[in-house]
């Protein structure tokens, strides 16, 4: 990693390697340990000996766990996975690195990503996946609700995050703010693509340590980074589903899906 950072000789690093899926990841709890602490803690020891400006550490919006919504960045969390209480020992070397020796670490808390080429194993482009082959798509009740943002809003929520004076050492969420039921979810996919399958709610048990409610408040990210309002879930969901039909019908295949 050493070696890796010399020759690139960064000025803005943007940390996004981890393990990433909440669900997996109780049967992977080396696997996020590996990855999200000691791989971060390996790249920020390795930044160590160059002049960058900024490290942008990315955390998630699940570290909030099940303390009551709106998410604020002051709150007390509660990571209820081994993926959250990975991601969330990671912005805790983060600050502590930033308070002990004043290392320039900006963290973000980015809300559920969705857009073009996501891979395919996450919700939506799931059940777009399945609707455009018309098979079966599985779900649970559906009552849980989770904000998605389109991913060129996290994008500029993220360069905000690397570019914005004077924000080293503080905790950003990125999101828009828009909270919405996996039910509703699913319907308003089905209901843009002619309701090809029937979703079967209830088909799947809940996970025991479900998280009902995720929302972020927005304000501090639109305050001191100048966020603006993201693009609602109908208006990003246009373009997604137009990537996925068009990649089955150049390849026959969404990567391994």
């Amino acid at each position: 990693m050493a070696a890796l950072v010399e020759r690139a000789a960064p000025e803005v690093v943007f940390h996004l390697g981890a393990y990433t899926h909440v669900g997996k990841s109780w049967d992977r709890v080396e696997e996020c340990i590996d990855t999200n602490i000691h791989g971060t803690v390996n790249l920020l020891q390795a930044l160590a000996r160059t002049d960058y400006r900024r490290f942008v550490y990315t955390s998630t919006s699940e570290v909030y766990g099940d303390i009551p919504v709106p998410f604020r960045e002051d709150a007390v969390v509660n990571p209820l996975s081994p993926y959250s209480v990975s991601k969330y020992a990671g912005e805790r070397f983060c600050r502590m690195l930033h308070l002990g020796r004043s290392w320039p670490v900006v963290i973000l808390r980015p809300f559920n990503a969705y857009g073009p080429a996501q891979s395919p194993d996450r919700v939506i482009p799931e059940i777009i996946v399945k609707a455009l082959r018309k098979e079966r798509l599985a779900m649970t009740q559906g009552h849980q609700t989770r904000e998605f943002n389109y991913v060129e809003d996290l994008v500029d929520g993220f360069v905000r995050g690397a570019t914005a004076e004077g924000v080293e050492g503080e905790v950003f969420n990125v999101g828009g703010g828009e909270e919405v039921s996996m039910r509703e979810v699913a319907k308003t996919i089905l209901d843009l693509m002619g309701n090809p399958i029937e979703p079967e709610f209830g088909a799947l048990p809940e996970r025991p340590t479900e998280i009902w409610s995720m929302r972020s408040d927005p304000a501090k990210a639109r305050e001191r980074l100048g966020l603006q309002p993201f693009r609602t879930l109908a208006e990003g969901l246009g373009p997604t589903i137009q990537w996925y039909r068009s990649e089955l019908e150049r390849s026959g295949s969404v990567f391994s899906v």
